[in-house]
């Protein structure tokens, strides 16, 4: 079967982060911020809502910043909670991961 899969997929390393996730993974006890996953189950009220978006059919690619209504609903949020203001289109991305966020920039 080896011969059938290209060398260079072959010689592929797990990342680290995934390393590291393997060796700490059962301790007990321990609050990992390794791979962003939540210590419980999603929501009821998350599947609900992503359930309708595929409903009303968010199934494809975003910008990279992501949608504009959700740039502005995170802009309005920090408006009204903190007393704040960002420009939704220039100074706000809703990424699905911190580093995503990052490599952004």
């Amino acid at each position: 079967m080896d011969h059938l899969i290209n060398k260079q997929v072959q010689d592929i390393e797990i990342s680290g982060i995934r390393k590291f996730f393997n060796l700490v993974s059962d301790i007990e006890d321990m609050v990992s911020l390794t791979l962003g996953q939540p210590d419980f189950p999603t929501p009821d009220h998350v599947k609900e809502a992503a359930n309708k978006a595929i409903d009303e059919g968010y199934t494809n690619y975003t910008h990279n910043a992501g949608f504009h209504e959700l740039r502005e609903a995170a802009a309005d949020f920090y408006r009204t909670k903190y007393n704040v203001s960002f420009d939704p289109a220039n100074e706000v991305i809703i990424t699905n991961w911190g580093l995503q966020g990052l490599i952004q920039l």
